[in-house]
């Protein structure tokens, strides 16, 4: 049993002729005479009696049409929902990002789309390998992500450029390393180094190259404080962040003219068919892509 012979049968039951219904269904009228027969022949029974051209439903027929009317109902009402439930879908716009200057831009970016679109924005925050598996299987529309090669060669993204993330370390006024214009990175091999959060995996993976100790993740800006006042090491960090109490007792290096840096884009598929995802895009480049380094 199809659900064609189901809607073929409705329409010639109601309307208790044959050619009216292939009108009305746009099909000729043997068709609707096959599937008829087909059907008959399936459930072994009669459907309709047959005088000349008056059809009329019997005891079986009736029985059908109350069974087939809903089922179609029941049709109509599930492709109903999932046509509800995709526009629905095709409003909500799922980012991923990096803990990066955009984690402290996301919330600016919401309000400024919201304000202007009838779509939602619902955040995800992880790490650049976790955004390009959501890029690729769906799970996220765009990612606000480092620039990898992997990512450059998907013919199936878009990228835009949005800006470059450099480094800076804070060090005792009076340290040595203080006096220094542009330092290599070599300068701070022998010192031990702290951050404030988890250093992005590259940035980590170029400093191991040159650190002979490993750096270690204090969390809090006053620790961060007392150990540079006690010489116990340097600060690492993003140019977004800053240790900004007591600063006059540090002194702040950029770090910007080293290999310690991150270019990041926005990226989504091309073939993505939501409503406003090319709207989020150049709202996020416009917001994003004239910002360089960040103190």
């Amino acid at each position: 049993m199809e659900i064609k012979q189901l809607k073929y049968f409705v329409e010639v039951a109601r309307r208790e002729h044959l050619s009216e219904a292939a009108l009305e269904l746009n099909i000729a009228q043997s068709a609707i005479s096959r599937q008829i027969t087909l059907l008959e022949q399936e459930l072994q029974v009669t459907l309709f009696n047959r005088q000349g051209r008056n059809i009329h439903l019997t005891s079986h027929g009736k029985a059908l049409l109350t069974q087939a009317t809903q089922i179609l109902e029941q049709l109509d009402e599930t492709v109903a929902l999932f046509q509800q439930t995709n526009h629905k879908n095709a409003r909500i716009l799922n980012i991923g990002f990096e803990e990066s200057y955009i984690s402290q831009m996301i919330t600016a970016i919401i309000q400024a789309f919201e304000r202007q679109y009838d779509s939602i924005i619902v955040p995800h925050m992880m790490s650049s390998s976790e955004i390009s598996e959501a890029l690729y299987t769906g799970k996220i529309d765009i990612g606000l992500v480092e620039i990898n090669t992997a990512l450059q060669k998907n013919a199936n993204l878009s990228l835009k450029p949005l800006f470059e993330e450099t480094y800076h370390v804070y060090v005792p006024k009076d340290d040595v390393i203080a006096l220094s214009i542009n330092p290599p990175l070599t300068q701070l091999a022998e010192t031990q180094l702290f951050t404030l959060k988890p250093l992005a995996t590259t940035i980590e993976s170029r400093l191991q190259h040159t650190l002979k100790l490993p750096i270690h993740i204090i969390g809090t800006k006053s620790l961060a404080h007392y150990l540079l006042k006690h010489h116990r090491g340097y600060v690492i960090l993003p140019d977004y962040l800053s240790l900004e109490n007591e600063v006059e007792a540090l002194c702040d290096i950029s770090l910007a003219h080293t290999e310690l840096k991150r270019s990041f884009c926005v990226a989504f598929k091309k073939d993505n068919k939501k409503v406003d995802i090319l709207n989020l895009s150049n709202l996020i480049h416009q917001l994003l892509s004239k910002v360089s380094t960040y103190h």
